[in-house]
């Protein structure tokens, strides 16, 4: 039997939306195995100075937990 997890993340680009969400992909893809799908929560941008400085968005991840005949302990 398999088990999903999800986990909300938050990630930030000076270069747009996508490149802040592929920052947190790539970034859960190195401690998460078996992500499977991932839903933008919400998108944001930081200005200064009147311009748009940084690019924000909150993904909820979702991943595949190991069944337990998996597990090596």
């Amino acid at each position: 039997m398999w088990v999903s997890k999800v986990n909300e993340l938050i990630g930030s680009s000076p270069d747009g939306f996508e490149q802040a969400a592929r920052s947190v992909l790539a970034r859960a893809n190195r401690t998460l195995r078996g992500i499977t799908g991932i839903e933008v929560i919400e998108k944001r941008v930081k200005v200064v100075d009147g311009r748009i400085d940084e690019y924000r968005v909150r993904l909820r991840l979702t991943f595949d937990m190991a069944p337990e005949a998996a597990l090596h302990w």
